[in-house]
């Protein structure tokens, strides 16, 4: 395969010789070398990709503890930073752009006019085990956050601590690293918890008001629907098609 177009202007260059640099970058890569002669961060040195959601920092131990002290429900999820996916997760991401379609009298075909762009709806779908102690604990944890995470402040105890109307948190989600889920402010919108009949139950023992036992499947299936949700400010002031192009604007959490 050669471009050899005349007057193109364009250097003719060989498929297999451009695939054959590719493979040489991805070399230098692997062994940790750039053109910095620095290592790449990630691939010689750790980096967490893990999934995980979790509040942000602002208000973070009202979400986790509420007005609990010792042993509260999310205490093993807030220790691990967030709600830390144990295995890897099924994600299937489905974005959408809208236009309209006028209608004109005797013509064949519609205009179309740019509406606007949906950002994509993030479906989290995953396996949780208790084949510990310690992993059901968590497991406790996980289900727990799916309630807190979808539920507003409401009553007469929100009104005595002023946070009356306060709605859902917005959430962040990473997952993949630099440029796969980087701080993405999300809500979780719907949650799918199964209670198989086929699994062990494990008992799970708490000290929240003295001492409780709840059970909890050694094998579930949990589906959180997390919809990226950003603030009208961040919109105007942050996002910039020519950085996010570029790939500069990563920790912006733009998807």
């Amino acid at each position: 395969m050669t471009n050899s177009g005349k007057g193109s202007g364009v250097s003719s260059v060989t498929a297999s010789t451009y695939l054959s640099s590719l493979a040489e970058q991805q070399d230098k890569i692997s062994a940790g070398i750039t053109t910095k002669g620095k290592p790449q961060k990630g691939i010689t040195t750790p980096v967490d990709w893990r999934a995980r959601l979790r509040p942000k920092n602002g208000g973070s131990d009202i979400f986790w503890k509420g007005k609990g002290a010792g042993d509260y429900l999310m205490k093993p999820l807030q220790d691990t930073g967030g709600l830390v996916w144990q295995y890897t997760p099924d994600l299937l991401i489905s974005a959408q752009v809208n236009y309209n379609m006028p209608d004109f009298h005797g013509q064949n075909y519609p205009l179309m006019t740019y509406k606007n762009t949906m950002p994509p709806a993030i479906p989290v779908t995953s396996d949780f085990s208790a084949n510990t102690i310690a992993e059901a604990r968590y497991l406790l944890g996980v289900m727990h956050f799916c309630k807190v995470a979808t539920k507003s402040f409401g009553g007469d105890a929100a009104v005595a601590d002023g946070y009356y109307g306060t709605p859902p948190p917005v959430l962040l989600f990473e997952y993949l690293g630099a440029h796969g889920f980087n701080k993405v402010p999300v809500v979780l919108t719907s949650y799918n918890i199964s209670y198989p009949a086929d699994v062990d139950y494990v008992p799970v023992r708490t000290q929240t008001t003295g001492e409780e036992v709840t059970y909890v499947p050694s094998l579930v299936n949990i589906q959180l629907n997390l919809q990226p949700s950003y603030t009208p400010h961040k919109l105007r002031k942050r996002f910039d098609l020519g950085a996010f192009t570029a790939g500069t604007n990563y920790k912006d959490g733009f998807i």
